[in-house]
């Protein structure tokens, strides 16, 4: 019986910034404004998001919403 498994793509700050296709200071301006999501995740200081919730944030216009 093969075992199901799910994986959770998560992003760093540099990689979500990639994925926006901004700088990485762009990026971090974005968030202390509030107009990126709110990181999925902590581990330590480190901020992650999931793919799936950058992917939703650029399908509906991003920062132009």
């Amino acid at each position: 019986m093969a075992e199901a498994t799910t994986q959770t793509d998560y992003l760093t700050r540099a990689e979500a910034a990639a994925r926006c296709r901004v700088p990485l200071p762009t990026f971090d301006k974005l968030r202390r404004e509030g107009l990126i999501p709110e990181p999925d995740a902590e581990v330590g200081k480190h901020k992650l998001w999931r793919a799936d919730t950058i992917e939703e944030f650029l399908g509906v216009g991003g920062t132009r919403r």
